[in-house]
């Protein structure tokens, strides 16, 4: 195990006294100062999927997790999350049941410290289907402008797009904004996230064979874009699937968004899928595995939601609460991990708790840690 200490320094001046206390020379609270993680009866927000590296650190590790932001329930302000033994602490984590001393960085707080950068890979996952003709030019406008700022933000993103109607038609491998423009540019309308393009086009081409439904399908894109687009190493991977309709896997249990439902087909690290749906919701009739509510796939990755009329009026996707989402990330390190090191998947808990009761989420993970070698 790597030398842990605790070292207290006192400057007395008549009645303050300031105390210094380190649980490790990591700055990462000890497990002795954790606590059990709260009971939370019925959560009122989601948890959204993470993506957990392993760095070696002397005879010990250390486990970053990156997660998106979560909103406060009733104001929608973005939730600062304060880790173990801090002062208003809402946020705890448990291994096997065993509570973790946590150390919480939030991006909101702007440090500029490369270890403490959010990097994310968004892929825009969009219906080309005859029936999105009347926002795509709206929808790819959009795309260029928020891509463009995000990319001169305080995050290291990439970006990726799949299109997609009765199969997969079109994309582009994970690329800077300015690719990502010029890909949407080359047509108008649905068309300009049809046809392949960059170094690996034919490859793309090829694989989108197999991503056929004979109906709308986001559940497929999304597939399509976890197995063959180049996810950069410990980056979160994001997804915005744009669509007016339903989910539509034709029978096809992989492409159902009942797949996200499950750890086992969909992990923790895969990626949250946010979605944007520009049609009415009042006379949605769903048929499971035939014509799926597409937003189930963000509730059971932890995404966000919103519905917006088929001009896609009265919204940019700056507004869009995936944006808050990635400008509000979290990175929680927690050490004292030897015991987990052993190639076997173990029970990873976080419990969310605000100061005022209000916002209250509870996710578990299923996690195999293994260091990541330099």
């Amino acid at each position: 195990m790597a030398a842990s200490f605790t070292a207290t320094s006192c400057l007395s001046d008549g009645e303050n006294t300031i105390v210094l206390e380190s649980g490790n020379n990591t700055g990462i609270p000890d497990d002795s100062k954790a606590d059990p993680n709260p009971t939370i009866t019925v959560p009122t927000t989601n948890i959204p999927n993470v993506q957990y590296s392993v760095e070696p650190v002397g005879d010990d590790a250390i486990v970053r997790i990156d997660m998106t932001g979560i909103q406060e329930v009733g104001t929608l302000d973005w939730l600062r999350l304060v880790g173990t033994a801090e002062e208003g602490q809402n946020v705890w984590l448990s291994i096997d049941g065993k509570p973790k001393g946590i150390k919480v960085y939030n991006n909101s707080d702007d440090e500029d410290e490369e270890d403490r950068k959010i990097q994310a890979d968004l892929v825009f996952v969009v219906d080309n289907s005859g029936s999105m003709s009347e926002e795509a030019d709206v929808i790819a406008r959009d795309i260029k402008s928020w891509a463009s700022k995000l990319e001169a933000s305080n995050l290291d993103i990439r970006f990726g797009c799949v299109g997609y109607d009765g199969r997969v038609n079109g994309g582009i491998n994970i690329t800077d904004a300015q690719s990502l423009s010029d890909f949407l540019d080359r047509s108008s309308g649905t068309s300009r996230t049809y046809g392949f393009v960059g170094s690996d086009a034919s490859s793309l081409s090829s694989a989108a064979s197999v991503y056929s439904t004979y109906g709308e399908c986001g559940g497929a894109g999304i597939r399509f874009a976890d197995a063959n687009m180049k996810f950069r190493f410990g980056s979160n991977r994001i997804y915005v699937n744009f669509t007016d309709e339903p989910n539509q896997p034709g029978r096809k249990s992989d492409f159902s968004t009942e797949f996200f439902k499950s750890q086992t087909d969909w992990n923790a690290s895969q990626g949250t899928v946010h979605t944007v749906y520009s049609a009415d919701t009042t006379y949605f009739r769903e048929t499971m595995f035939v014509d799926e509510k597409p937003w189930r796939i963000s509730q059971y990755t932890g995404g966000t939601i919103l519905q917006t009329d088929p001009s896609f009026s009265g919204v940019t996707l700056e507004s869009l609460p995936v944006t808050g989402a990635m400008q509000n990330s979290y990175i929680i390190r927690f050490t004292n991990v030897n015991e987990f090191l052993d190639g076997q998947p173990h029970v990873m808990k976080i419990t969310i708790l605000s100061a005022d009761g209000k916002t209250k989420a509870e996710r578990v993970f299923y996690v195999t840690f293994v260091v990541n070698e330099a």
